[in-house]
């Protein structure tokens, strides 16, 4: 369904005009972060973030404090939290990565650093099995940037890596772990050597779902824009629906949206087709999450915070924030974070808490 807005409103919006400029501009600076109802004031938000160039993972409380910070060997992508009664978690080198760092979320002490096979690289996601006994990674060849899941499995009191599934796509990124044995990735679809991209006129993204017991291929879906790389994954358990957020790899091309649903065995859904709002976010979407039936999405390269509803998938607001790009979702609310070092949070006015760190792209709430 098209949004009502055109993009002509949307810009007067932005800029604070009009009768509605209220919810879809910034309010003034607030001194902290407040506490949700379904988060203790133990909760911690966790992300990868760089402080007088050298790389962490950071741990704030809600209220913006520092709890522990992380050395990191090298730059790091993502975060993936088992269940917080499990008390692991995993922070993934920003592709093309060499090291997985298994630690507790809860006090930042390391428990094992994992490497790739010879020849292979990690793409900077991960996420764990529900009972936490197993950790999938989305990998690839990097001389031809083959995807593979790699699964690592705990022996004893030591992680190791157990079995490799080929994906037959290349360059995959973000994976989830869904209810009934479902382990869906997003393929983005590019060959990259290092961060340069090489076949930018053959890509081929695609959606795979797999058995998450076996590798075995259940499903694949693709886009009908093979030049939209599938990035990003956040799953809505309400309505047992996928949303996929894309990137644009060809800049001249004007895109019909950058966000997709996809659901059962369904194609996959374009969110709000050809609306006029689309070129706002300079052919990225960063990071995406559903909330309390809101898909919040970010876009750094176009300085933009969006959220819809996903029911009427209408467009609710759209905020200006410089280099936001990390998200995290609670039960009853949803955290941004910016490269310039903020922490966002909505409540009866969006409040920020300036940090000293620089906030990579992603970011995790561990509810205590």
């Amino acid at each position: 369904m098209a949004t009502k807005f055109t993009r002509r409103q949307v810009l007067f919006q932005l800029l604070g005009f009009g009768a509605s400029a209220s919810c879809l501009s910034l309010p003034a600076l607030a001194k902290g972060l407040s506490n949700e109802p379904d988060l203790s004031p133990q909760s911690l938000l966790i992300a990868c973030a760089t402080q007088a160039n050298k790389h962490y993972v950071a741990a704030m409380n809600i209220q913006g404090e520092l709890r522990y910070q992380l050395a990191l060997p090298a730059r790091g992508h993502y975060v993936a939290l088992a269940k917080p009664k499990q008390a692991l978690a995993a922070c993934v080198a920003r592709r093309p990565g060499k090291y997985i760092m298994l630690f507790s979320p809860e006090s930042g002490e390391v428990i094992q650093q994992l490497s790739p096979p010879q020849g292979m690289h990690f793409f900077g996601h991960a996420v764990f099995s529900e009972d936490a006994t197993q950790l999938y990674v989305t990998a690839g060849i990097s001389a031809t940037s083959e995807g593979v899941v790699l699964v690592f499995g705990k022996l004893g009191t030591q992680w190791q890596l157990s079995e490799q599934w080929p994906l037959g796509g290349l360059g995959p990124h973000q994976l989830l772990v869904l209810p009934q044995q479902r382990l869906v990735v997003a393929v983005g679809g590019i060959h990259t050597r290092g961060r340069e991209k090489l076949n930018l006129d053959s890509m081929q993204p695609a959606l795979l779902y797999l058995d998450s017991r076996s590798g075995k291929l259940l499903q694949r879906r693709e886009l009908n824009n093979p030049q939209l790389s599938i990035r990003h994954l956040s799953y809505s358990k309400a309505s047992d629906t996928l949303w996929l957020a894309c990137q644009g790899q060809n800049p001249e091309q004007e895109v019909a949206s950058l966000i997709y649903s996809h659901k059962g065995n369904q194609q996959c859904q374009a969110l709000d087709a050809d609306a006029d709002y689309w070129a706002l976010f300079n052919q990225y979407i960063g990071s995406i999450v559903s909330s309390n039936g809101k898909l919040i999405a970010s876009s750094p390269r176009g300085a933009k915070l969006a959220v819809w509803s996903e029911q009427s998938r209408e467009l609710e607001q759209l905020m200006q924030i410089d280099d936001v790009c990390g998200l995290a979702a609670s039960q009853h609310s949803w955290f941004a974070s910016t490269g310039q070092g903020q922490l966002i949070q909505p409540s009866n006015k969006l409040q920020r808490q300036q940090t000293a760190w620089q906030w990579d792209n992603h970011l995790s709430v561990l509810a205590l």
